[in-house]
Protein backbone atom coordinates (compact mmCIF):
# COMPACT_ATOMS: atom_id res chain seq x y z
CA UNK A 1 0.00 0.00 0.00
CA UNK A 2 1.13 3.28 -0.89
CA UNK A 3 -0.14 6.40 -0.17
CA UNK A 4 0.44 10.43 1.11
CA UNK A 5 -1.92 11.43 4.39
CA UNK A 6 -2.49 15.01 4.51
CA UNK A 7 -3.45 16.58 8.38
CA UNK A 8 -4.17 20.13 8.61
CA UNK A 9 -3.82 19.82 12.03
CA UNK A 10 -0.03 18.58 12.04
CA UNK A 11 2.77 21.90 12.40
CA UNK A 12 5.16 21.86 8.92
CA UNK A 13 7.72 21.81 11.04
CA UNK A 14 7.95 19.55 13.95
CA UNK A 15 10.36 17.28 15.43
CA UNK A 16 10.36 13.39 15.20
CA UNK A 17 9.65 13.46 19.04
CA UNK A 18 6.72 15.72 19.11
CA UNK A 19 5.18 13.34 16.22
CA UNK A 20 5.93 10.50 18.19
CA UNK A 21 4.13 11.73 21.05
CA UNK A 22 1.34 13.24 18.72
CA UNK A 23 -2.40 12.32 19.05
CA UNK A 24 -3.70 13.05 15.22
CA UNK A 25 -0.29 10.87 14.72
CA UNK A 26 -1.65 7.96 16.77
CA UNK A 27 -4.68 8.18 15.09
CA UNK A 28 -3.45 7.93 12.03
CA UNK A 29 -1.07 5.42 12.76
CA UNK A 30 -4.34 3.30 14.08
CA UNK A 31 -6.28 4.01 11.08
CA UNK A 32 -3.43 2.39 8.93
CA UNK A 33 -2.93 -0.53 10.97
CA UNK A 34 -6.35 -1.48 10.45
CA UNK A 35 -6.27 -0.53 6.74
CA UNK A 36 -3.40 -2.90 6.33
CA UNK A 37 -5.14 -5.65 8.43
CA UNK A 38 -7.94 -5.45 6.77
CA UNK A 39 -6.58 -5.57 2.69
CA UNK A 40 -3.99 -8.77 4.22
CA UNK A 41 -7.19 -10.56 5.47
CA UNK A 42 -9.33 -10.15 1.82
CA UNK A 43 -5.99 -10.81 -0.18
CA UNK A 44 -5.94 -14.18 2.06
CA UNK A 45 -9.45 -15.02 2.20
CA UNK A 46 -10.34 -14.42 -1.45
CA UNK A 47 -6.69 -14.46 -3.98
CA UNK A 48 -5.04 -17.47 -1.36
CA UNK A 49 -2.54 -17.67 -4.53
CA UNK A 50 -1.57 -14.30 -4.48
CA UNK A 51 -1.12 -13.81 -0.83
CA UNK A 52 1.21 -16.87 -0.87
CA UNK A 53 3.34 -15.53 -3.11
CA UNK A 54 3.66 -12.02 -1.68
CA UNK A 55 4.27 -13.70 1.70
CA UNK A 56 8.32 -14.20 1.55
CA UNK A 57 8.37 -10.47 0.79
CA UNK A 58 6.06 -9.13 3.11
CA UNK A 59 6.60 -11.66 6.52
CA UNK A 60 8.99 -9.84 8.05
CA UNK A 61 6.86 -6.70 8.07
CA UNK A 62 3.63 -8.19 9.07
CA UNK A 63 5.46 -10.28 12.13
CA UNK A 64 7.22 -6.63 13.25
CA UNK A 65 3.47 -5.40 13.35
CA UNK A 66 2.28 -8.64 15.45
CA UNK A 67 4.92 -8.02 17.93
CA UNK A 68 4.83 -3.86 18.04
CA UNK A 69 0.74 -3.69 17.49
CA UNK A 70 -1.56 -5.99 19.54
CA UNK A 71 -5.05 -4.70 17.56
CA UNK A 72 -2.45 -6.23 14.40
CA UNK A 73 -1.91 -9.13 15.81
CA UNK A 74 -5.42 -9.82 17.03
CA UNK A 75 -6.61 -9.03 12.80
CA UNK A 76 -4.38 -11.32 11.02
CA UNK A 77 -3.13 -13.87 13.82
CA UNK A 78 -5.38 -16.21 12.13
CA UNK A 79 -4.01 -15.23 8.08
CA UNK A 80 0.28 -15.81 9.56
CA UNK A 81 1.17 -18.34 6.95
CA UNK A 82 4.06 -20.94 7.27
CA UNK A 83 6.66 -22.37 4.49
CA UNK A 84 5.99 -26.24 5.12
CA UNK A 85 9.34 -28.34 4.43
CA UNK A 86 7.10 -30.34 1.91
CA UNK A 87 6.82 -26.75 0.00
CA UNK A 88 3.50 -26.07 1.25
CA UNK A 89 2.07 -22.71 3.22
CA UNK A 90 0.29 -23.67 5.89
CA UNK A 91 -1.29 -21.46 8.75
CA UNK A 92 -0.04 -22.30 12.56
CA UNK A 93 -3.92 -23.71 13.27
CA UNK A 94 -3.98 -25.69 10.41
CA UNK A 95 -0.15 -27.02 10.79
CA UNK A 96 -1.24 -27.99 14.28
CA UNK A 97 -4.33 -30.12 13.46
CA UNK A 98 -2.12 -31.40 10.57
CA UNK A 99 0.20 -33.06 12.85
CA UNK A 100 -1.69 -33.40 16.37
CA UNK A 101 -1.19 -37.30 16.27
CA UNK A 102 2.39 -36.90 16.22
CA UNK A 103 2.78 -34.28 18.32
CA UNK A 104 0.28 -32.13 19.81
CA UNK A 105 0.75 -28.43 20.16
CA UNK A 106 4.57 -28.58 19.51
CA UNK A 107 5.28 -27.06 16.27
CA UNK A 108 8.79 -28.00 14.48
CA UNK A 109 10.79 -25.30 12.64
CA UNK A 110 13.66 -25.04 10.53
CA UNK A 111 16.00 -22.06 10.83
CA UNK A 112 18.44 -23.60 7.99
CA UNK A 113 17.40 -25.71 5.39
CA UNK A 114 20.90 -26.73 4.15
CA UNK A 115 22.64 -26.85 7.89
CA UNK A 116 19.41 -28.90 8.99
CA UNK A 117 18.81 -30.78 5.76
CA UNK A 118 19.65 -34.07 7.24
CA UNK A 119 17.08 -33.21 9.96
CA UNK A 120 14.65 -32.73 7.57
CA UNK A 121 15.18 -35.81 5.21
CA UNK A 122 14.43 -37.39 8.87
CA UNK A 123 11.29 -35.82 9.51
CA UNK A 124 10.46 -36.67 6.21
CA UNK A 125 11.20 -39.98 6.36
CA UNK A 126 8.84 -40.42 9.60
CA UNK A 127 6.41 -38.63 7.79
CA UNK A 128 6.53 -35.56 9.98
CA UNK A 129 7.06 -31.84 8.59
CA UNK A 130 8.48 -28.48 10.02
CA UNK A 131 8.43 -24.85 9.04
CA UNK A 132 10.38 -22.86 7.59
CA UNK A 133 11.75 -20.16 9.65
CA UNK A 134 14.88 -18.58 8.22
CA UNK A 135 14.39 -14.15 8.63
CA UNK A 136 16.00 -12.41 11.41
CA UNK A 137 12.71 -11.46 13.25
CA UNK A 138 11.62 -14.93 13.77
CA UNK A 139 13.35 -15.69 16.76
CA UNK A 140 11.58 -12.78 18.01
CA UNK A 141 7.67 -14.07 16.86
CA UNK A 142 8.52 -17.50 18.32
CA UNK A 143 8.84 -15.85 21.55
CA UNK A 144 5.84 -13.82 20.88
CA UNK A 145 3.78 -16.83 19.73
CA UNK A 146 4.79 -18.74 23.10
CA UNK A 147 3.87 -15.61 25.13
CA UNK A 148 0.45 -15.49 22.86
CA UNK A 149 -0.37 -19.20 22.96
CA UNK A 150 0.59 -20.36 25.90
CA UNK A 151 -0.17 -23.93 24.75
CA UNK A 152 1.69 -24.26 22.34
CA UNK A 153 6.07 -24.97 22.14
CA UNK A 154 8.59 -23.99 19.37
CA UNK A 155 11.17 -26.41 18.71
CA UNK A 156 13.95 -26.64 16.48
CA UNK A 157 14.02 -29.99 14.11
CA UNK A 158 17.25 -30.70 15.66
CA UNK A 159 16.96 -29.86 18.97
CA UNK A 160 14.45 -32.86 20.26
CA UNK A 161 13.99 -35.95 18.56
CA UNK A 162 14.08 -38.28 21.32
CA UNK A 163 9.84 -38.12 21.63
CA UNK A 164 8.70 -36.97 18.50
CA UNK A 165 11.15 -39.72 16.54
CA UNK A 166 10.30 -42.83 19.10
CA UNK A 167 9.53 -45.76 17.69
CA UNK A 168 5.79 -47.11 17.14
CA UNK A 169 6.54 -50.48 18.51
CA UNK A 170 9.01 -50.56 21.72
CA UNK A 171 9.63 -54.82 21.23
CA UNK A 172 11.24 -53.60 17.97
CA UNK A 173 13.28 -50.80 19.73
CA UNK A 174 14.39 -53.22 22.66
CA UNK A 175 15.34 -55.87 20.23
CA UNK A 176 17.40 -53.47 18.40
CA UNK A 177 19.35 -52.23 21.69
CA UNK A 178 19.54 -56.00 22.71
CA UNK A 179 21.64 -55.98 19.21
CA UNK A 180 23.64 -53.42 19.20
CA UNK A 181 24.81 -54.10 23.28
CA UNK A 182 25.65 -57.43 21.59
CA UNK A 183 27.42 -55.84 19.00
CA UNK A 184 29.48 -54.15 21.37
CA UNK A 185 30.51 -56.88 23.73
CA UNK A 186 31.60 -59.01 20.74
CA UNK A 187 33.86 -56.11 19.39
CA UNK A 188 35.25 -55.72 22.87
Amino acid sequence: MKGVIDCPDLPLNVSRSFLQNDGYVAKISTHITKKVGDKLTTLFKNERDNYNTYWDDINPFVKYGCIREQKFFDKVKDIIIYKTTNGDYTTLKDYLERNKSKHENKVFYVSDEKQQSQYINMFKEHGMEAIILTTMIDNHFIQFLEMKEENIKFSRVDADLSESMKEENPEETEEKSKEQLELLQKTF
